[in-house]
């Protein structure tokens, strides 16, 4: 190899991995000093908040690149409204949500709602339309009355341009509130939104994902570098944790639990302690965090080395993200929720149809042209044009995912939350709630079982290394109603245009 620092994507592909210095500053983030700022840690910004009203939320999502503050220095970023990360948006369960994307950028984009559980149809959650620059499209959501409350996302997925527009600045917290947020000791609590992602900056510029070297990457939180929120002694605050980035993360808050009570926005049955809480890219986790008495303590991300050389890909330095600062006289904390709510436990459905996927890859060792690098299900690059699989709705299905490559992937699957049933074809590993993104192990299998409500049309599933999806690891799905399938190639290509020209 030449002397230059490795690629993020020769990173991902395990090409000495081991640097994994998200922990180091690169590229001028935060200038030379490579130090946070002799005046300690920046202060906490939270995302703005952009709530519905009387049953509707509507809003503008402007795409444009525009100067942002990145780690308390000026950058030019391609974002959402000007801001990094961009607003969040909150609506409840039943709700409408209107968004304009506005497309003042200079490639072709489109969005996602990352989580939930809403049409794949235009104008609803469609990621195989496009919005050229200059163009807008109205988007339009009829969130289900009964939808889970809990902690979602959204970002661009345009295929081939989906890791660099959302590592370069186009993602934001989504919440939907629901019968979760109504429950005795989760109601009316102190909220903290942690929108973590992986950045860097050269020449005043985000990178482009595509040369973007690993050890030369921060971890942010809020578009900051190790930023303090601030807590009463005795209180508890629940944080939104989402991870917008493609590598894995092992949270632990020092000398405290995280209580956590939603994965990827579904509640749990009963709050469950975490010392370590994995989230993997795209995954959000609710977590209740109890100040019982004063300190200062670090959320870390925590090294994944103890797993062996196959995580290598998985950041394995240890990093600080946050710092909870705790003051004030003494007080009891009040109790933690324990009891949740009811979970309909797929492990007892009965099984309409089983399918097995197989997820495998070609990587170059060292330098290689970003088309050496290829990733398939079941023997196939993703083709946008394509539907590989056909499922009627209403159906129970359960799906074993065989990973055959070296490297763990995190498996997501668009409109239709799952269950895990088994790691490694292990029953008692399975798990007693939903998620939408979950970890194949390296060598290993993930058995998940999901049921298709509500919703037909067509939609993808995806490993959540985004440059991984971007380059073939991808499948397109089909939901059907009674009046069966419809054909295997789609018209128009797969991509289609939308919008109007402002």
């Amino acid at each position: 190899m030449s002397g230059r620092a490795l690629t993020r994507r020769e990173l991902l592909a395990g090409a000495g991995a081991a640097a994994g210095g998200a922990v180091l500053l690169g590229s001028g983030v935060l200038g030379p000093a490579r130090a946070r700022a002799a005046d300690g840690p920046p202060a906490w910004l939270e995302p703005e908040i952009r709530a519905s009203r009387d049953g509707r939320l509507a809003t503008r999502l402007r795409v444009a690149e525009t100067e942002v503050t990145i780690a308390r220095r000026p950058a030019r970023a391609v974002v959402y409204e000007g801001t990094f990360p961009g607003p969040t948006l909150e609506v409840h369960a039943g709700d409408e949500l209107a968004i304009d994307l506005v497309n003042d950028a200079s490639q072709v984009t489109n969005l996602h709602t990352h989580g939930l559980h809403v049409s794949p149809r235009r104008p609803g959650d469609d990621v195989l339309l496009d919005v050229e620059p200059g163009a807008s499209f109205g988007y339009r959501y009829a969130i289900p009355a009964d939808h889970p409350g809990g902690t979602f996302w959204y970002h661009a997925h345009r295929h081939m341009l989906t890791d660099n527009q959302v590592f370069g600045g186009l993602f934001g917290m989504l919440i939907v509130r629901g019968a979760l947020d109504r429950l005795p000791g989760i109601a009316g609590l102190e909220e903290r939104a942690l929108v973590m992602g992986q950045m860097e900056v050269v020449d005043g510029r985000v990178a482009d994902a595509d040369s973007s070297s690993l050890s030369n990457q921060v971890t942010l939180v809020n578009g900051r570098y190790q930023p303090a929120l601030w807590m009463a002694t005795g209180r508890t605050q629940r944080w939104r944790l989402v991870n917008t980035s493609s590598v894995f993360l092992r949270l632990r808050l020092d000398d405290h639990p995280l209580h956590v009570v939603a994965i990827d926005g579904n509640a749990l049955p009963a709050t469950r302690a975490h010392d370590v809480l994995e989230l993997p890219p795209g995954g959000r986790a609710d977590v209740l965090v109890q100040a019982a008495r004063a300190g200062t303590f670090r959320l870390r991300s925590l090294s994944w080395e103890e797993y062996g050389v196959f995580y290598s890909s998985m950041v394995p330095v240890p990093q600080v993200l946050a710092t909870l600062v705790v003051d004030g006289p003494p007080a009891e904390p009040a109790p933690l929720p324990t009891r949740l709510l009811a979970v309909d436990d797929l492990r007892r459905a009965r099984v309409d149809r089983r399918r097995t996927f197989r997820l495998e890859e070609r990587e170059p060792r060292g330098v290689g042209p970003l088309d050496a690098f290829e990733y398939y299900i079941n023997g196939r690059m993703v083709d946008v044009s394509r539907v590989d699989e056909q499922i009627p709705l209403n159906a129970t299905e359960e799906w074993v995912i065989r990973n055959l490559t070296y490297e763990p992937h995190p498996l997501h699957i668009h409109v239709n939350p799952f269950q895990v049933v088994a790691v490694n074809g292990d029953r008692r590993r399975g798990e007693d709630h939903y998620r939408d993104s979950a970890l194949v192990p390296p060598y290993g299998s993930l058995t998940i079982r999901h049921r298709f409500l509500d919703f037909t049309g067509v939609f993808v599933m995806h490993c959540h290394i985004l440059f991984h999806e971007d380059h073939g690891m991808m499948q397109i799905l089909e939901v059907y109603g009674k009046d069966g399938p419809g054909p295997t190639r789609l018209p128009g290509g797969g991509h289609h245009g939308g919008g109007h020209h402002h």
